[in-house]
Parts: structure tokens; sequence; C-alpha cells
């Protein structure tokens, strides 16, 4: 990977293409479009991580009081394992520090074990759970509610 090649930058109407087909290949249970244009018309301080001028991963988060929370970090599939969401999430904190964030908080399904070894190796920590938080193929599915302090 040449580092050089790597753009973090705001997300931008521009780019709702490109996250969506990402977010269509990634997940079983993926954003609709309206919530991605939600997000970016409400101006929540999003990134998106580019290689050699096309984006690959994204982070939709927002701030409430002193807490960012992080509602979507997504990589290309192929691009995935290869530290990409690393340094998308590192970049987020950066920014959160900035507007004064103290925490991220996040929720992330109790199926999704990558996800969750990600999260434990970005040092967030359990500290609830929301039952039937997310709808799975059986019915609905637990989140666990995870913070880690910035």
């Amino acid at each position: 990977m040449n580092s050089s090649s790597i753009n973090i930058r705001p997300l931008e109407v521009v780019d709702l293409e490109q996250v969506i087909n990402i977010e269509l290949e990634a997940h079983d249970y993926p954003w609709k479009k309206s919530i991605h244009l939600s997000c970016i018309e409400q101006e929540y301080p999003s990134l998106v991580l580019e290689q050699n001028s096309s984006i690959i991963g994204y982070v939709v988060f927002n701030y409430l009081f002193d807490e960012c929370h992080l509602m979507n970090i997504t990589t290309s599939v192929s691009y995935q394992g290869k530290g990409f969401a690393s340094q998308l999430i590192q970049a987020m904190y950066k920014k959160a520090k900035v507007a004064g964030m103290q925490s991220v908080l996040l929720e992330v399904r109790e199926s999704n074990q990558p996800a969750l070894s990600f999260y434990t190796k970005e040092g967030f920590e359990e500290i609830g759970r929301r039952p039937n938080y997310y709808p799975s193929q059986d019915s609905r599915e637990a989140a666990i509610v995870m913070r880690r302090s910035l």
C-alpha cells in the first residue's frame, strides 16, 4: 500500500453513489440512500478515505454535547482487513477531539464478530446492550453499546 495515494477528507454529496455502492456490497442490512443523504444534508462531520481518488471507505458520525456518536464505518469488501478502517477511525478521533468531544459511543450487532474485534482493538468497552435493536434474518438482534474515551 502506497500511503501517499491515501486521502481522508470530508464526505460530500458528490460521494453519495460511491458510498451507497460500498454500503450495499458490505452489509446484509445496508442503510438506505435516504439515510446517507440525510446525514450529509444535516452536515454530520463525516469522512471518506480515498485511494488513488477512489473512495474505499467512509465513517459517518455526529456530535451530541461532548460525545461523538459513531454511526457507520465501512470499508469496501476488497479492502477490508488492510488497516483502512483504522486510518478512518483515527482521523475521526482527531476531528472529534478538536471539536471538544470527550468520548465516542457506538452500537454494533452482537453477531458482528469482525466489528466487535475491531472496536475492542481500538479501545472500546461494552457499556450496555439494546435488545431487539437491529433487524435480523429470524427477527431482531441485540446491539452492544460500546464507549471509548478520547
